[in-house]
């Protein structure tokens, strides 16, 4: 993997930490940044290319890359220039509560402009949905474990903000654990939709649903209502009958 703080990529560092406007006193401060999380190394790695760098994740608020602390892999959640907003701490505070009951990649460290987080090894999750050798237990027990994180989001009153988009914002581990990604857009002040915005790519329509059919309720009008049910009273009794979807 190629070491972007090695002084001949220099121009690429610029490029990566300075997206997508480069100025010489943003780079010098965000240097000095990177030096107080005490990395070492920054990766072009990933599947994601951004001129002649290979990245983790683009999104609109921040890049994000693997990085070395401590001679320990990390990722580092990088704000972009252009980002509608002056720093990374609204997005701390999420992910932290998010963090307090066991969701999310663990934060490590963050700066006005960083934030480094654990390393959490998976692919996309429409790629492991459609994995056409998963048996249909373990894709019954992921599922459930998703939904479950998303009832205790809903728990904490912390929406995710973008569980709409599941191939964005979801991974999944070799062993067929998920992880919700990305606290970005989240919020303590809406009300949360975390359970029925997972649900509805899971019990109405898309990939997912189209993976689960044969395992869940095929009478759409009752997966609708109990949606709705449970979107009025985020009660545990209105989550089981989500959950009773399912054919187990």
């Amino acid at each position: 993997m190629e070491n972007l703080l090695v002084s001949e990529n220099r121009e690429k560092l610029k490029f990566l930490i300075t997206y997508p406007l480069f100025d010489h006193n943003t780079f010098d401060s965000r240097v000095r940044e990177l030096l107080s999380l005490d990395i070492c190394s920054i990766f072009s790695f990933g599947k994601v290319q951004l001129h002649n760098i290979f990245i983790l994740g683009k999104g609109s608020v921040g890049l994000v890359t693997l990085v070395k602390n401590r001679r320990k892999f990390f990722v580092l959640k990088i704000r972009r220039t252009d980002a509608n907003r002056i720093n990374m701490y609204d997005e701390v505070v999420y992910q932290s509560l998010a963090n307090s009951i066991g969701i999310g990649p663990f934060l490590v460290n963050y700066s006005e402009n960083y934030i480094l987080m654990e390393f959490v090894r998976g692919i996309n999750i429409l790629d492991w949905y459609g994995q056409k050798n998963t048996e249909i237990d373990r894709i019954l027990k992921c599922t459930i474990s998703i939904l479950e994180q998303c009832f205790l989001l809903d728990c904490l009153k912390l929406d995710h903000g973008q569980l709409n988009r599941t191939d964005r914002h979801i991974i999944i581990s070799k062993e067929g654990n998920p992880t919700i990604l990305d606290f970005e857009t989240s919020s303590t002040r809406r009300r949360p939709s975390n359970v029925t915005s997972i649900s509805q790519g899971i019990f109405l329509h898309g990939p997912i649903f189209s993976r689960l059919k044969g395992t869940i309720d095929n009478d759409r009008s009752h997966s609708i209502r109990c949606i709705k049910d449970y979107k009025m009273d985020m009660r545990r009794e209105k989550f089981e009958k989500i959950l009773s979807l399912f054919r187990i």
